[in-house]
């Protein structure tokens, strides 16, 4: 998924990660993507997400506490924001969409942690491309207590094809979800 227009800024494996930008410290959530950057950094990937506060500032600290590449990509829309201070790069976009492009396209793999409509947004575009593509090149990972039951729900009769469930791998822990990734990238590879 990764089309010659975008150029990614590090030789790395890129893992996507999505999530709320209104995650609090004291959030349990924290913690999950805290813990999810480092063990992605520690695994050999850089991760990559919107760039600002919430999820994608506690994904970011965890990578940098574990030494890795840190991308953010933030868009002018919310010039208001300022990035959080654990980017190692950034990538400035001028709308949402060619945001949600860049996270999309320049991704070897994507976890999507608990969001609100954003989140979705990100969920379903990633997941609306895999399917199209017709295999899963690239792990497209939920982690969050909500997220089995949201796919059942959302492969419920009259939505999204249940075939099309297969694109989408719900990991119970950071730990889990490094090891999905690892696992179908190597598989890839081959």
């Amino acid at each position: 998924m990764n089309p010659s227009r975008f150029n990614a800024p590090t030789e790395k494996p890129i893992v996507a990660v999505f999530g709320s930008s209104t995650t609090q410290r004291t959030d349990p959530q924290w913690s999950v993507a805290l813990e999810l950057g480092e063990k992605l950094a520690r695994q050999g990937f850089a991760v990559m997400n919107g760039g600002y506060a919430g999820s994608m500032e506690a994904v970011s600290e965890g990578a940098r506490k574990a030494g890795g590449e840190v991308i953010g990509v933030t868009v002018s829309l919310f010039n208001f924001r300022s990035p959080n201070p654990h980017l190692t790069h950034r990538e400035d976009t001028t709308t949402l969409l060619e945001r949600l492009d860049y996270l999309v396209h320049v991704a070897s793999a994507f976890v999507v942690l608990e969001g609100s409509v954003g989140t979705m947004a990100e969920l379903f575009l990633t997941w609306n491309l895999l399917a199209v593509d017709g295999r899963p090149q690239a792990p497209l990972v939920c982690l969050g207590g909500p997220y089995e039951g949201f796919v059942r729900a959302a492969t419920a009769p009259g939505l999204v094809l249940p075939e099309l469930a297969k694109f989408v791998e719900i990991a119970k822990d950071p730990e889990d979800a490094v090891a999905k990734i690892a696992s179908a990238l190597k598989a890839v590879k081959r």
